[in-house]
């Protein structure tokens, strides 16, 4: 175990502060090597210029633009440019600043009454016609076509007229100089995300909206609806990724929530299918993607509406759902959940969940409360103390504790025992997330506390390098953090509080450096180039004009002022790294890293890669960027394999068991000849490239006959078998005795045995036929009460609690009796 010794230097150079009208709303990088958009896609350009990459525009939350082309040391007031300029009211602000996803040196500049545009960031502007539009969406392909909205008042006797679709869509193909409308009745649109497909059009657009007869629908058009092809009627809205389009479809009549459905990107068309849950699916309420990587989907829903803030997360690779994890943490208030992908590791992850047991407590103290007012005052934020962390190495597979560091960030031992872990606190709660940067391989930062539960008052910051299995202490509090450098260079400021120093560590956080700034301010965040390959940042804050609480209660947004301060660690470096062609030499500031599972073995994925990176305690400025070497194929082991349909893991490993009492999976197929597959409870994890080894995939079984199930039922049930009931039966057939003739035996002498199955069908026959009319009663009266769910095929695998049985008790007496029903009958009903 490396001791972590802090060392606390002041840098020689003091930092500037520039002061601006508010807080900083946002920040951009204009001409950067790649583009975060809004909803988190990340495009690469390709046309990078390395000259324009320190140019940075801001906005505040007044809208007033600010513009810098030296990382922030000079900033000039883009907002008052254009004023003097185009000689506008002098009180002219900006409504959005937005970017180009095609060209990282397009930038846009709305206005409330007039609007700009620069090509070539912030050196000259032109006037951008935004025709009073709003909600712009940019195709990624063509920097010139883009999407907007207009509201469109309608007659309520138009069958289109529905409250949330008073929109209509406009498009531009030549960056705004000409606005056309294409479609009325408007929810939502958006440029296809397939952009890797060349069959696909550039200009396809996916559409939410109500056609002419007031059906919800959502289509795409190739032609800026000249012509619109549907893609699903009866549906509410979509979600795409360049995987997978998600669709929210209305269920039938009688089910509570949505049903939601999934279409492959098949080129030119889509086959949407409902996705399947390993759950009773009536009650459905929320869908959250939360990734989708390597065609395999994880996704949160919330079941109960009483306990929204509790998600079950499921995983697919295009097929059949799987529970993942259960319990996970979900905001009410921003739907965020608590799952964060760690960028450069693939399969792991880091989730918050609430203790398992905790909320089947809540859900029972719910119940028996009776009235509204006591439901909301005990509602479930007492599960807020019960929240912890887990991570998965293998795509969601298993799940386990994060280990607690050995030592706290003062070098002084730890003691952490028995369900002790580590916490990590989540985006539902605070602005310091889960963090990883692709260029800094194995190296994830949060804030948090070691326990046996997430506790949001005491925290300190922690750093794992070896992609989450082993963590360091390394400061004491909360602070917000940033990577620079390929992982080379990482600083920190605490937040929450006002400070006028931040650090940063060129050994991931064994020593630290303390940078003076010249102001005290309360800091946001801190940001640097998306491609994290910098040595540049830019801290931002906010400070208060005033220290007079009621002017502070009255004025609360105009007391407050924005802080820049830029920070150039480059001149920290006395030498460049060396030694990349021959990593783990004694004189080489380079290493080979694998990555590990959770049993520390090599092999992941069925496969053993090596990683070189800069080594830890190498303080050099690396150029290097992050290089992955396939090393060899594995054989399969356990691991390889995650649980099949129906069946689930608990946390810390284990074998894949059934998620209820009884279930059994992959029954015989009705019409079963010779052989069928069966499951033994797990599938190989998607991706996985192992050979030979373990298997634990579906096994070969003989199909069960008619013969051979009467023969059972007569030795050991001695009733008739029904010929429809294989799952039942399943069990009995691998212990089937085979009955032959003996030797000697009379094969040619009358038996009745022989004769038995038609003497029992003969009797069966004449018995339905002087029993026709009550048994047509009956029958009547059961399909009438079964119409609610005839167009749903239900599939629960949780076992039903003691009031669910004694409710399903008393729904099927009334509805099969309509009295109350005796002993006997409840037998006779299934009960």
């Amino acid at each position: 175990m490396i001791q972590l010794y802090l060392a606390f230097l002041f840098l020689g150079v003091t930092q500037s502060a520039y002061i601006i009208d508010s807080a900083v709303d946002q920040v951009f990088w204009c001409g950067g090597s790649i583009i975060v958009t809004s909803d988190d896609d990340v495009v690469e350009q390709k046309n990078e210029a390395q000259q324009h990459r320190k140019i940075l525009f801001v906005l505040s939350n007044k809208g007033i633009g600010y513009r810098s082309v030296d990382y922030g040391q000079k900033w000039e007031n883009v907002t008052q440019q254009l004023i003097d300029q185009q000689k506008l009211d002098s009180n002219y602000k900006f409504k959005d600043i937005m970017q180009s996803p095609a060209d990282s040196f397009t930038m846009y500049f709305i206005g409330y009454n007039q609007s700009f545009i620069s090509q070539d960031c912030g050196r000259t502007y032109r006037t951008f016609n935004d025709n009073r539009l709003y909600g712009f969406r940019f195709n990624k392909l063509n920097k010139d076509q883009i999407l907007a909205f207009q509201e469109k008042k309608c007659n309520k006797t138009d069958k289109s007229c529905k409250e949330q679709y008073k929109r209509e869509l406009w498009v531009t193909k030549n960056g705004g100089q000409i606005w056309q409308p294409v479609l009325d009745h408007v929810r939502d649109a958006a440029w296809d995300k397939l952009i890797h497909y060349e069959m696909v059009p550039d200009m396809r657009i996916i559409v939410s909206h109500v056609d002419n007869q007031g059906e919800l629908k959502v289509s795409y058009s190739d032609d800026f609806f000249k012509t619109i092809k549907q893609i699903e009627k009866d549906c509410f809205g979509f979600y795409q990724t360049p995987t997978y389009l998600f669709l929210l479809v209305r269920p039938d009549q009688y089910s509570v929530g949505y049903d939601l459905k999934m279409s492959p990107h098949l080129g030119e068309t889509y086959f949407p299918q409902e996705i399947v849950l390993p759950i009773d699916d009536q009650s459905k309420h929320t869908f959250t993607v939360l990734d989708v990587t390597d065609s395999i989907v994880y996704m949160s829903v919330a079941h109960a509406e009483e306990l929204s803030k509790v998600t079950n997360i499921y995983m697919s690779d295009g097929n059949e759902f799987t529970v993942s994890l259960l319990g996970n943490v979900r905001s009410q208030d921003t739907g965020h959940c608590d799952f964060e992908k760690i960028k450069s590791m693939k399969g792991v992850y880091i989730a918050n969940i609430f203790d398992y047991d905790e909320i089947e407590k809540t859900k029972q103290r719910r119940k028996r409360i009776n009235s509204e007012r006591e439901m909301k005052l005990q509602s479930s934020d007492r599960l807020d103390q019960y929240k912890k962390s887990v991570i998965t190495f293998d795509l969601g597979a298993e799940w386990h504790s994060l280990k607690a560091p050995k030592y706290s960030y003062a070098g002084q031992p730890l003691n952490c025992n028995g369900d002790c872990s580590l916490h990590l606190k989540g985006r539902t709660e605070t602005t310091s997330l889960i963090y990883s940067s692709e260029q800094a391989v194995g190296i994830i930062i949060g804030t948090g506390n070691t326990g046996l539960y997430l506790d949001g008052q005491e925290t300190n910051t922690y750093l794992s390098r070896d992609g989450g299995h082993n963590w360091y202490e390394i400061l004491n509090g909360t602070y917000i953090y940033e990577i620079g450098d390929h992982g080379g260079l990482i600083i920190f400021a605490e937040s929450e509080s006002y400070t006028n120093v931040a650090k940063f560590t060129q050994d991931e956080g064994m020593t630290f450096q303390d940078i003076k700034l010249n102001i005290s301010l309360d800091i946001d965040n801190i940001v640097t180039e998306p491609s994290n390959e910098e040595q540049k940042f830019l801290i931002y804050g906010r400070i208060k004009q005033s220290d007079n609480p009621q002017e502070d209660f009255w004025n609360k947004y105009e007391s407050i002022i924005g802080v820049l301060i830029p920070v150039d660690l480059s001149n920290v470096y006395q030498r460049i790294c060396k030694g990349s062609e021959n990593p783990d030499d004694p004189d080489s500031d380079y290493e080979y890293w694998s990555p590990l599972n959770y049993q520390q073995q090599k092999c992941l994925f069925g496969q053993k890669v090596k990683y070189q990176r800069k080594k830890r305690e190498a303080k050099c400025k690396n150029p290097e960027i992050v290089k992955k070497l396939l090393v060899e194929n594995c054989p399969c082991t356990a691991e390889d394999w995650e649980c099949d349909l129906g069946f689930m893991r608990k946390i810390d490993g284990g074998e894949c068991v059934p998620m209820t009492q009884g279930f059994s999976s992959q029954p015989p197929p009705i019409k079963c000849t010779g052989t069928y597959m069966k499951s033994q409870g797990y599938r190989k994890i998607p991706g996985d490239q192992c050979e030979g080894g373990v298997y634990l995939g579906p096994i070969e079984q003989e199909c069960p006959t008619e013969k051979t199930n009467i023969q059972v039922n007569q030795i050991i049930t001695d009733k008739p078998i029904v010929k429809s009931d294989l799952k039942k039966q399943d069990s009995l057939d691998l212990q089937s005795p085979i009955y032959q003739n003996q030797p000697g035996q009379n094969t040619t002498s009358f038996n009745i045995l022989d004769y038995a199955e038609y003497i029992i069908i003969s009797i069966m026959i004449l018995t339905l036929f002087y029993l026709r009319n009550l048994i047509w009663s009956v029958v009547k009266q059961i399909f009438s009460a079964s119409q609610v769910n005839k167009n749903r095929k239900k599939r629960s695998y949780y076992p039903p609690s003691e009031e669910e049985l004694q409710e399903k008790k008393q729904t099927t007496k009334k509805r099969l009796f309509g009295i109350q029903s005796t002993k006997d009958e409840d037998e006779e009903a299934g009960l």
